[in-house]
C-alpha cells in the first residue's frame, strides 16, 4: 500500500513540473530577457475605490497570448466593471485601476506563483481599438467587453466590442467585460 502512494505522489510531482515545463515552453531570448508565449496566471484582483467607483476584490484565472506588438492579450474577459469618467473629464476610471500600483503587484505576484519572472517593468492596459478585438466570452458564455476609450469624440462614450465580434461605441456607464492586456518593459 505504502508503494501506491509513493507512486502517486512521484506521479502529481511529475505531473506540476510538466505542467510548468509546459507553461515555459516557446520561451524565446531577446537581449537576455525571456517571453513565453502563453501564459496563464491566477490573478486576485485587489479591492479599489477611485473616484467613487468600487472595485471589488475577486480571484479570476486568465490565459494571455503573446502578440507580434510585444504586449500580452487576454484571451477571455477577466471581471465584469463599472466604468464611468469623471465628471465628464474624460478621465478613464477602469484604465486608472489597471495602471494602478495594487494592480500591478497583483500581477507580478500572479506571475512569481506561476513560477514566471517578468524581467522588467510590467504595465497593465486595456487594448487600444482595433487591438485585441474579437469575441470573448466571460465564464464560457460570450460577453461584450471594453477597449480603450476613443482618442477623439465625446468623452463619455467608449469603445467596445460586442458579443459577435463587432467594434462600436457605448455609454461610459454602462457594465460591461475587461478583458485586459499588459506588457514588460
Amino acid at each position: 500500500m505504502k508503494d501506491r502512494e509513493w507512486c502517486k505522489k512521484v506521479e502529481e510531482e511529475l505531473n506540476t513540473l510538466k505542467e510548468r515545463v509546459r507553461k515555459l515552453e516557446g520561451t524565446q531570448c531577446s537581449s537576455c530577457s525571456s517571453n513565453l508565449k502563453e501564459i496563464e496566471l491566477e490573478i486576485e484582483w485587489p479591492a479599489a475605490e477611485i473616484s467613487g467607483l468600487r472595485f471589488g476584490k475577486h480571484t479570476s484565472r486568465g490565459v494571455f497570448e503573446l502578440d507580434d506588438d510585444g504586449n500580452y492579450y487576454s484571451r477571455d474577459i477577466l471581471f465584469h466593471s463599472a466604468r464611468d469618467t469623471d465628471d465628464g473629464t474624460g478621465i478613464d476610471l477602469l484604465t486608472m485601476y489597471l495602471a494602478s500600483e495594487e494592480v500591478t503587484k497583483a500581477f507580478y505576484k500572479a506571475a512569481t506563483d506561476a513560477g514566471i519572472k517578468v524581467p522588467g517593468e510590467l504595465n497593465v492596459f486595456l487594448p487600444e481599438a482595433k487591438r485585441g478585438e474579437g469575441i470573448k466570452t466571460y465564464n464560457g458564455v460570450r460577453w461584450w467587453y471594453w477597449l480603450k476609450p476613443r482618442a477623439a469624440g465625446s468623452s463619455t462614450s467608449f469603445v467596445n466590442v460586442n458579443s459577435v465580434g463587432y467594434v462600436s461605441g457605448h455609454n461610459a456607464s454602462s457594465v460591461g467585460g475587461c478583458a485586459p492586456a499588459f506588457c514588460v518593459a
